[in-house]
C-alpha cells in the first residue's frame, strides 16, 4: 500500500467509516512505515483537541506578525488592481489603434473640388455656364461675371493678378 492511500484511509478511520479489512491493512502499513505513524499521531492529536473543545492558542507573537502582514496587503492590492487594469488595457488601446489607423489609410480624403468638376459631377455642361455669361447684355456684367467666376477658384495659380 502506498501513503498516500494510507492517508486516505486513515482519515476514514478516524471517521469511523473504514471496513475490518482495509483497517487490518492500515494497521499492516502503519507498523512498517513511520511517516504515515507520525501523521496518524498527529491526526488523533487534532481530533482530540477538536472534541475536548478546547480552542489551539496560537504561536506566541502571532498577531505581530499577522498584522503588518495583513497591512501590506492593503495597500498593494489598489496597485495590484491598476496593474491588472493596464495589462488589460494596453492590448485594447493597440487593438484600436491599429482599426482606426486602418479606416484612415484605407478611406480615400476628401478633397476640394473645383467649379467645373462640380459641373462634370452634376452632369452639367461647364460650356453651357459660360455661354451664359457671354450671353448678358451688358459688358459691365459680363466682365464682373468672369471675375468672380474665376475668384471661384481655389488654386493659386488660376487666380488672376492685377
Amino acid at each position: 500500500m502506498n501513503c498516500r492511500k494510507a492517508e486516505k484511509w486513515l482519515l476514514k478511520s478516524l471517521d469511523g467509516r473504514l471496513d475490518g479489512r482495509a483497517a487490518g491493512l492500515l494497521a499492516e502499513h502503519l507498523e512498517a512505515c513511520p511517516v504515515c505513524r507520525k501523521a496518524a499521531a498527529q491526526y488523533r492529536s487534532m481530533l482530540a483537541l477538536l472534541r475536548d473543545g478546547r480552542s489551539a492558542e496560537p504561536l506566541p507573537r502571532f498577531w505581530e506578525r499577522l498584522e503588518p502582514r495583513l497591512r501590506e496587503e492593503t495597500e498593494i492590492v489598489p496597485f495590484l488592481f491598476w496593474e491588472r487594469w493596464s495589462l488589460r488595457a494596453i492590448p485594447v488601446f493597440l487593438a484600436l489603434v491599429v482599426l482606426i489607423g486602418g479606416v484612415l489609410y484605407i478611406t480615400p480624403q476628401a478633397s476640394e473640388m473645383t467649379r467645373s468638376e462640380a459641373l462634370l459631377l452634376e452632369n452639367a455642361d461647364p460650356i453651357s455656364e459660360t455661354s451664359l455669361i457671354f450671353a448678358s447684355d451688358k459688358s459691365e456684367t459680363r466682365t464682373m461675371m468672369l471675375m468672380f467666376a474665376s475668384l471661384d477658384e481655389k488654386t493659386p495659380m488660376r487666380r488672376p493678378t492685377p
